[in-house]
């Protein structure tokens, strides 16, 4: 454990804007991958603590309060916006269209869902499963953050893809619930093969940046008002691109033997997620960029940051998965 993970969600210590400028640095210099990674730890339990419940109202942060919180989110956003080509992003409804279906055609990370159908071992799927749990573990209510303020058909359709997280009103069938079933059985079968995965704590294969940009980004950007329309477009790509990887994980499932109610979470979100994807498409993307073309930059900038931080994702995770097969 760093000292940045010892005093809260980011550490008081004097040098923490020196992290922050090492962590997140301007121009082409490489990034601190220790100092990034404490950060970005930090910025996580701070989104988790600012989602509780109403149980644990005492421990919720006051939202833009903690300077060192806002100032580490500032140099995150300035350094991924840096990476986006701004001129190749759409300009107009009909080209967001087209360009959106072809970035999500290209993100579906074809190599990677092969590996997991036909060749990865139980443990390097366990391994990918607990790192999706830091996003798909909050996703409903990310859905839920993004409908505030929304109207017409943009509120309708998000509310049926909430409903559809809801389990559609049987309380055995939520989403979260169902994942939670399935993260269970992964960890249970991570620590019987000694792979001493702690995803709670701050050591194991996932604790690397690249695991927590995944997690933190949607989070930052459901969190923060002003942020919801990247919120939209990361994670409509999301629900656009994973149901090929979906469906790789329950091939590769099926062909370990893993328990049918192991699977059902990502057998669910074959079909659902391809749903949702048509339908975040038509019922939230079209009337919002053809309204403003003020919105659909931010929200083709919320799709090219989400490309750029799951590409980096997949690649790290799929080394950890082979440092776990080993």
């Amino acid at each position: 454990m760093t000292q940045m993970d010892t005093e809260g969600p980011i550490s008081r210590h004097t040098s923490w804007p020196a992290d922050v400028a090492a962590a997140f640095p301007r121009g082409d210099a490489a990034p601190d991958p220790v100092r990034r990674g404490a950060l970005l730890r930090g910025l996580h339990r701070y989104y988790l603590a600012y989602l509780a419940g109403p149980e644990s109202f005492h421990d919720i942060p006051r939202l833009n309060t903690d300077a060192r919180v806002a100032a580490t989110e500032q140099a995150w956003l300035a350094w991924e916006d840096a990476r986006v080509d701004a001129d190749a992003l759409p300009v107009t409804a009909d080209a967001f269209r087209d360009w959106f279906l072809r970035t999500a055609a290209g993100h579906v990370q074809a190599e990677f869902c092969r590996y997991l159908a036909e060749d990865a071992t139980l443990p390097e799927i366990a391994l990918f499963f607990l790192a999706e749990e830091l996003v798909d573990s909050k996703f409903d209510d990310l859905v839920a953050l993004v409908q505030l303020g929304t109207t017409g058909a943009t509120k309708l359709t998000i509310a049926e893809n909430y409903w559809d997280e809801m389990g559609r009103g049987s309380p055995e069938r939520v989403h979260t619930r169902l994942f939670e079933r399935s993260a269970q059985y992964m960890r249970k079968h991570l620590a019987t093969a000694g792979a001493g995965i702690g995803l709670q704590g701050e050591h194991g294969e996932l604790q690397v940046p690249e695991v927590y940009e995944n997690a933190c980004l949607p989070l930052m950007y459901g969190i923060h008002r002003h942020l919801v329309p990247r919120a939209l477009g990361a994670m409509g790509l999301m629900e656009q691109s994973a149901p090929p990887r979906f469906q790789a994980m329950v091939e590769g499932c099926e062909r370990l033997g893993v328990p049918e109610d192991v699977i059902e979470y990502q057998r669910v979100h074959v079909h659902v997620d391809a749903d949702h994807g048509a339908e975040w498409l038509e019922g939230v993307f079209t009337p919002l960029v053809a309204d403003s073309p003020a919105v659909l930059r931010e929200i083709a900038m919320g799709v090219a940051t989400r490309v750029r931080v799951a590409d980096a994702y997949y690649r790290c995770v799929r080394q950890r998965m082979r440092e776990v097969a080993r």
